[in-house]
């Protein structure tokens, strides 16, 4: 306790921290459109921009922005074509846009430092290492991934010898044995399984060495050439919405639930809870939360590149800068202004 204390005490020194000196000029309000990735939920990217709206950061950024929530994967064509500004995705998946389309989209801070796939099997089951995957039912939800394909390897699993099955997006097929292994978003499904009574041990292909990254803000190339300014704005303020977000997660709750009207409150805080564990590692305690790491997008690109995951390669510098984040941090604080 007195460890998570002290990391509430240090983010909340971060962020509310006043640099001194003269007071800004005033800049013109810029109206801006975020669209989130998907319905509304504790996501840690939505969290941070429902935050920063309901405290009024972008308001003291000089932005106005409107929040949208995406309902089935429009959001990337509708960032492209700059009819929204701002976004989220995992980093994978933008490399996937631009390899496939070439899509203008790249990635500005990475908040997810983990893959936010596992495979689970029940917490009673046999299947103790990724050898005992041969001879069981192991599910995918539309396609079979590249970290599936990884794990194979890694762990000398003979392919021909696991039953593969699409099974969607329903975690009670692990329930009532219709799989034996199941992907799930470690910040998801796991809870949800538990409260069906079925609680879960999970294989997670970033412990056990598989390049993985997670959801990132993004926005589009002409965002970044002509109104760098904006982005910066966008961003310091989700950044210290997010802080607050870890410094007092019940607070969060009662703002991620004006939005996620309808969801349960205890699963929500499972989702922010683990997504924030997530989000920190040694970069980012040394850089603060949305650091980015070069040769981490280039271990990804080759990853994915290596188990058919790009239809091609992509240049890495297209697809994500950190001069954003490297901006808005000194010392891993990040600075108000």
């Amino acid at each position: 306790m007195k460890a998570l204390a002290l990391l509430s005490a240090l983010v909340f020194a971060a962020c509310n921290a006043a640099v001194g000196g003269p007071s800004p000029t005033p800049v013109p309000v810029e109206k801006v459109t975020f669209i989130a990735g998907f319905k509304p939920q504790a996501d840690l990217p939505f969290v941070a921009v429902y935050m920063a709206q309901e405290k009024g950061y972008f308001r003291d950024q000089s932005l106005e922005v409107e929040i949208q929530h995406a309902t089935g994967g429009e959001h990337i064509q509708l960032l492209a074509t700059d009819r929204v500004q701002f976004s989220t995705g995992s980093a994978g998946d933008v490399m996937k846009r631009v390899a496939s389309a070439g899509v203008p989209i790249v990635s500005i801070a990475q908040i997810g430092q983990r893959d936010e796939q596992s495979f689970a099997v029940r917490a009673d089951s046999p299947i103790r290492t990724l050898k005992d995957w041969e001879g069981r039912l192991v599910g995918y939800k539309s396609t079979v991934s590249a970290d599936y394909l990884a794990l194979l390897q890694l762990g000398g699993v003979d392919r021909s010898k696991v039953r593969e099955v699409a099974v969607g997006f329903d975690p009670r097929v692990l329930v009532d044995g219709r799989v034996d292994v199941y992907p799930v978003f470690t910040a998801n499904e796991p809870d949800t399984l538990a409260r069906l009574g079925v609680p879960v041990r999970l294989f997670d292909p970033t412990s056990l060495g598989v390049p993985g990254l997670g959801l990132s803000f993004i926005t589009n190339q002409q965002m970044v050439d002509t109104k760098s300014d904006v982005v910066a704005r966008f961003l310091r303020a989700s950044l210290r919405g997010l802080a607050d977000a870890i410094v007092d997660r019940d607070a969060a709750i009662d703002v991620v639930m004006k939005y996620a009207t309808g969801e349960d409150r205890a699963h929500q805080r499972y989702m922010l809870d683990t997504e924030i564990d997530a989000a920190q590692n040694d970069l980012t305690r040394a850089n603060g939360i949305g650091a980015m790491d070069r040769s981490r997008y280039v271990a990804l690109r080759d990853f994915l590149l290596q188990y058919g995951g790009l239809a091609k390669s992509v240049d890495v510098d297209a697809v994500f800068t950190d001069r954003f984040v490297k901006e808005l941090y000194k010392d891993g604080r990040l600075v108000w202004r």
